[in-house]
């Protein structure tokens, strides 16, 4: 279909690369399938996060005089980082274990196969079995050492503190509340 489009706006069909054969572009391709599929479903989830964050925290901040990136950073980042966080441990997972897309436009092919197509592979057409199940475990160490470190990222990125204040706004607090103290304690040394 795409080609079929680029031949309207017209281009040569002699000009159009060979969108699967190509290994310059073959990878991008499988990517860009990927891409599409699972926009739709991001948009659902990131829509619905979205929609439900309280109006009336909007509202304040328009009368705090906030602009649109305030609201975004100070509101709605912090109100769908549970979506975010979900959404990037998916993503992150879902690239380290791809297997539909390769194997079924490609099959592997053209050196677009895959942890998982190699894997397959080498399990069901070269009886390698004990070969694939090591693989398999080494995936799974990949997958739990990306998870905890994204799991340490988002602790860092996300910085809670309280449920009312973030850690840096408690320390800044508490560094304001020692200088007080600190000045008060030399007003009082020097009246003394």
């Amino acid at each position: 279909m795409f080609d079929s489009f680029l031949q309207m706006i017209g281009i040569d069909l002699d000009h159009i690369p060979l969108w699967l054969e190509d290994e310059n572009i073959n990878n991008i391709s499988l990517a860009a399938t990927s891409v599409w599929r699972y926009t739709g479903q991001n948009m659902i989830l990131f829509l619905g996060a979205m929609m439900s964050v309280d109006t009336d925290l909007y509202e304040a901040s328009d009368l705090d005089g906030a602009n649109k990136w305030h609201q975004f950073r100070y509101i709605i980042l912090p109100s769908i980082k549970s979506i975010v966080v979900l959404n990037l441990i998916l993503s992150i997972s879902g690239s380290l274990s791809a297997f539909e897309p390769p194997y079924v436009i490609t099959n592997g092919a053209w050196g677009t196969g895959t942890y998982f197509v190699i894997m397959n592979r080498l399990a069901h057409e070269n009886q390698k079995v004990g070969l694939a199940c090591a693989m398999a475990i080494v995936l799974l160490a990949i997958i739990v050492v990306c998870t905890i470190a994204q799991n340490l990222f988002f602790k860092y990125a996300f910085d809670d503190g309280t449920s009312d204040e973030s850690k840096a706004a408690v320390r800044r607090r508490k560094r304001a509340e020692k200088e007080a103290r600190k000045a008060a304690a030399q007003k009082g040394g020097i009246r003394a």
